[in-house]
């Protein structure tokens, strides 16, 4: 028999090698990879963006074998004339031609000064002064300094929710993300936000704390938002708002500054005066990193201009760079501003005929000039069908594969907003053509249709290219009909009684079955489940939503609840560390109590690597198990089938797994009814799991000694009761096992080879029941997530009955939406039973810890029979 580890070690390499696959063969790790952002690395891998550019002119970038790109993510903004303009090279020329000092920091600075009156001409009405430096977040760094020196006696600075102004200590508490700034120490104190184009909420804060506010910060348009212009106003009112009570209007331009929006500034379009405005990306020119503070005469003081200074700001060659940048925005009456807002109107046009023709993955087009952001759907009822794109749509993560499929299949470059996963941004250099516009919405027309015709097979293959071409179904399963009104039951009624379930994949053709459109084999699926995984970051969720169902028991309230699953499978999470796998699975089971869960329940090894639910610690709901109505419908299963083959009570059990939770209450439960106990354990660890059987089996003789006689009892009941009652517990399983009524086993064939029924419990996926070791007319129920029979038994042994254990079906003809491999309205019997506590949730039978109470097993069985719930046994073989 294959050892559980060996059987471990096996999958782990061969996922590995087809992972492997999916690169080119002499590839390496890059450098960048492993020396600078490992992370990074890891998620363009993931989303298969990883590609090396060599070389760039304009909008086009060319990969080492020559293939080119057409640019449209454009250094989110850094790149306002394409890769490598001439111009800009020449004014890096002329430097090295002049001779001209480039650190001679401190000194009067020519060409910083020269940058200084440049940016002062060009800037807005009232800017007086410039103070440059390396980077927008530096500038943000300035400005925040630059407002507190002015207000020296005023702590507060407010800036908007979802607002992003970089990633140094101050700008990330001016960042309205909380996620991102937690694992920093940020906000540090004397910042506050509230809803960005909310005027409202500025005039409460205003109102209740007008002489602390030092200054108010926003972004005209949002961009790492999700490309949010402010609405028509609001800036305007925040004018106000800062003049009544002389506080200061801090504009972060960084992103929008200098031509972006078909405006030098985009608070031009409002005709709005700013006290301080930062600039960066643009005025670099697309090569070199420089940042800008603008500001008024009347915001200086000699605090700032003393005591914040900048080692490498106002360089000269950054600063010439930023001149000749100045000079072709400005050039020919300010010629290229007026190109930016023709191309703007051209995508304005073409993105919002986007999103009118393909609405059911579109929510929205927005921006202004060449800065746009297209909105993808977060509703999972947008896709029929339980699936990827239902699940990445839950998770805000279609933009991602979007921009894999339009580099790996268009050649174009687009890249998701940092904090809305769902926005794709649309900015391309300035100088973009017409032509080119054109190219990029034929592009995303193309993409938009497969999430439209929920094609995910062609909109992934480039993530698993081993798996051959679109509809290939090798291997594949083709997963079980189900109709749209039954895949997707939300939202829930205030009403109701809200449960989540937790599964994962736990064997190949559970990978397949998650998605049929994909037309991939399981083996495949794993691949691209893996990939997937590489793009995790702060903002994913643990858990995939699947599917969800509102479900109407007898007597009672509806209840309804949603199937999530873990993107790895039992092998995987079991080699992971604990620590790991219990952080993923309490990760998922607080995502579903934020979404309104009740009760949580755990499926297959989610409950495994949890011990049984006990490391999860409090996540704000119940949390059960599902192991107390796997055992009840299991047994139940084998007596109801074993009795068309043979007297249960005459006839040898065998339990695998038995010294496990389910394999325990099973064989407790069991030897009620049975002729004789088979109780079989894990062969890798002989000694201790000799002592595991002895003391289970000691524990079925306590068990039936207390229980006495029943009319279902057995042989092996009724031999306890007739046995010598002063014999101690231990003598008389000794007895017992002499007249071998109970045996305990390591040896799989030997246990099977006596035993007519059996039950396999076991936690262990590498272990397998092959067509040899049944007897004949035996009866197999696997209650084993991932299974541990395979389909070849039934299909090689025709007089072997294999129920896959613990198979209900729901009340009321309901369907979970979720193929795990079974016909519609059927599930497994631990799913049903977070079901039957969301129902009783005032009195609710849970199975949480390493122990079952057999009168909890009972309970949950009657209580979900009387809901109506029923075994399903309808798609066995009762007699062949």
């Amino acid at each position: 028999m294959t050892t559980t580890a060996e059987s471990a070690q096996a999958k782990r390499e061969r996922l590995r090698g087809l992972l492997e696959a999916t690169r080119p063969a002499t590839s390496t790790r890059h450098p960048f990879d492993e020396f600078v952002n490992p992370g990074v690395g890891t998620m363009l891998r993931g989303l298969s963006i990883d590609v090396e550019f060599v070389s760039g002119s304009g909008t086009s970038l060319f990969d080492a074998q020559g293939r080119r790109y057409l640019d449209f993510a454009g250094a989110y903004g850094a790149l306002p004339f394409g890769h490598n303009p001439g111009q800009i090279w020449e004014a890096i020329s002329s430097v090295q031609r002049a001779g001209e000092p480039s650190l001679v920091q401190p000194s009067l600075l020519g060409a910083g000064g020269d940058l200084g009156r440049c940016l002062v001409d060009i800037s807005p009405a009232g800017i007086e002064r410039a103070w440059l430096c390396n980077s927008g977040a530096e500038a943000v760094e300035a400005a925040i300094k630059l407002v507190r020196a002015h207000h020296p006696t005023r702590s507060l600075i407010v800036a908007a929710d979802n607002g992003f102004h970089g990633k140094t200590l101050g700008a990330l508490s001016l960042t309205g993300r909380g996620r991102y700034q937690e694992p920093f120490g940020a906000p540090v104190a004397g910042f506050v936000h509230v809803p960005f184009g909310d005027l409202e909420a500025m005039r409460a804060l205003f109102a209740q704390r007008g002489s602390d506010i030092a200054a108010v910060m926003v972004e005209p348009i949002q961009g790492e938002g999700g490309v949010v212009p402010a609405p028509a106003g609001y800036l305007t009112g925040l004018r106000e708002l800062c003049d009544h009570d002389d506080a200061l209007l801090v504009l972060d331009e960084v992103q929008t500054g200098l031509g972006r929006t078909g405006a030098m500034f985009a608070a031009e379009h409002e005709g709005v005066r700013a006290d301080v405005i930062t600039v960066a990306k643009a005025l670099g020119g697309g090569i070199v990193p420089i940042g800008a503070v603008l500001f008024t005469r009347q915001v200086q003081s000699e605090a700032f201009d003393q005591r914040h200074t900048s080692t490498f700001g106002a360089n000269a060659l950054c600063a010439r760079v930023g001149i000749a940048s100045i000079d072709l925005l400005v050039r020919d009456d300010f010629a290229l501003l007026a190109h930016v807002r023709q191309r703007g109107e051209q995508l304005a046009e073409g993105l919002g005929d986007l999103v009118r023709r393909h609405d059911r993955v579109c929510e929205d087009a927005r921006g202004r000039g060449l800065l746009w952001g297209l909105e993808l759907t977060d509703r999972a009822d947008r896709f029929p069908n339980q699936g990827l794109l239902r699940s990445l749509a839950d998770a805000e993560a279609l933009a991602g594969i979007a921009c894999g499929y339009l580099l790996a299949e268009h050649g174009v470059r687009v890249a998701p907003t940092f904090f809305s996963g769902r926005v794709l941004r649309i900015e391309p250099p300035l100088t973009v053509t017409e032509s080119q516009v054109d190219q990029v919405l034929d592009a995303l027309d193309d993409t938009l249709g497969l999430m439209s015709q929920g094609r995910s097979g062609s909109l992934v293959r480039h993530l698993v290219p081993a798996a051959g071409s679109p509809g290939a179904t090798a291997g594949a399963s083709v997963g079980h009909t189900r109709g749209p009104d039954t895949t997707c039951a939300g939202p829930a009624l205030p009403q109701e009684v809200r449960w989540a379930f937790l599964a994962h994949p736990t064997d190949l053709a559970s990978y397949a079955s998650f998605d049929p459109s994909l037309g991939m084999a399981g083996e495949d699926v794993r691949v691209l489940f893996d990939r997937l995984n590489m793009c995790r970051n702060a903002e994913s969720p643990a858990g995939m939503l699947m599917g969800s169902c509102r479900v109407h028991v007898e007597g009672g309230d509806s209840t309804f609840g949603e199937v999530f699953a873990l993107a790895h499978d039992a092998a995987q999470l079991m080699d992971m560390p604990q620590e790991r796998a219990v952080s993923l699975v309490r990760q998922a089971a607080l995502e579903a109590v934020d979404r309104g869960a009740q009760v949580v329940g755990l499926g297959a090894y989610t409950s495994i690597v949890t011990a049984n639910g006990d490391l999860l610690g409090d996540v704000g709901a119940l949390v059960t198990t599902g192991n107390a109505f796997t055992v009840s419908s299991a047994v139940d299963a084998l007596t109801r089938l074993g009795a068309t083959r043979c007297d249960v009570g005459r006839t040898g059990c065998a339990v695998v797994g038995a010294a496990g939770n389910i394999g325990r209450a099973t064989s407790l439960l069991l030897a009620e009814q049975a002729g004789s106990l088979v109780l079989v354990g894990n062969p890798a660890h002989p000694a201790r799991t000799h002592t595991r059987l002895e003391n289970l089996a000691l524990d079925v003789v306590v068990h039936l000694r207390a229980r006495g006689t029943s009319p279902e009892a057995g042989d092996l009941a009724r031999a306890v009761i007739e046995v010598n009652a002063g014999w101690s517990d231990r003598r008389v399983l000794e007895e017992l096992r002499q007249r071998e009524l109970i045996v305990l086993e390591t040896d799989l064939r030997a246990s099977m080879a006596r035993s007519p029924l059996v039950v396999v419990a076991t936690s262990s996926p590498g272990l397998a029941v092959t067509p040899d070791l049944p007897i004949r007319g035996a009866v197999v129920c696997d209650v084993s997530q991932p299974p541990n029979v395979g389909p070849n038994v039934a299909e090689q042994r025709p007089d072997v009955t294999v129920v896959a254990g613990g198979l209900v079906r729901l009340p009321g003809h309901a369907d979970l939406g979720v193929d795990f491999g079974l016909p519609p309205g059927v599930t497994y019997a631990c799913t049903a039973e977070t079901l039957v506590a969301a129902a009783r949730l005032h009195d609710p039978v849970l199975s949480r810890g390493d122990r079952l109470d057999l009168d909890a097993v009972r309970l949950v069985g009657r209580q979900a029979r009387e809901m109506g719930f029923a075994l399903h046994l309808e798609h066995q073989a009762v007699d062949r």
